[in-house]
Formats: structure tokens, C-alpha cells, sequence
């Protein structure tokens, strides 16, 4: 009987092992993904959408609804000449 018992710690040692090396495995693999998007993924993002500047997203340019004095001018469109229809 008490061979049964040898094998039964025997047993239980070997599966927290396992389940601790699969944790540590999962654990790797999850911060080696993070700190590829953080590195690689700022990266791509500039590729596809133009540089990002510190503040991330944010764009430095003022834009105002209210005030004229930020407003953009807005673009009319000029005739240069205006042929006439007979």
C-alpha cells in the first residue's frame, strides 16, 4: 500500500509541473506578442496611416468651430472663363 502512495505524489509532482511549465509557456508567448506590437506594431501603424507623432493619435493642429480666427479658409471655385450655350 504504501507504494501506491509513493506513485500517487510521484504523480501529482509531475502534473504540477507540467501545468506550471505550460503557465510559463503561455506567459512568454503572451509578453514576447506585446512587445512585438508595442515595437514592430507603432511601426506598421505609421506605414499605413503617416507618422505618429509623441502625443500618440492626438493631432497638435488647432481646430476651432466657433472661433474665425483658427478657421481654414474655404475653398471656392473660380471660373476663369465662362463659355456661353447657344
Amino acid at each position: 500500500m504504501n507504494i501506491w502512495r509513493i506513485a500517487g505524489i510521484a504523480l501529482m509532482a509531475g502534473l504540477a509541473l507540467f501545468l506550471v511549465t505550460i503557465v510559463l509557456k503561455l506567459v512568454l508567448i503572451a509578453s514576447v506578442g506585446f512587445l512585438l506590437i508595442r515595437v514592430v506594431g507603432g511601426r506598421l501603424m505609421g506605414r499605413a496611416f503617416g507618422g505618429l507623432r509623441q502625443g500618440g493619435w492626438q493631432s497638435t493642429e488647432i481646430i476651432s468651430i466657433d472661433n474665425p480666427a483658427y478657421r481654414s479658409p474655404m475653398n471656392q471655385r473660380g471660373f476663369s472663363r465662362v463659355i456661353p450655350i447657344n
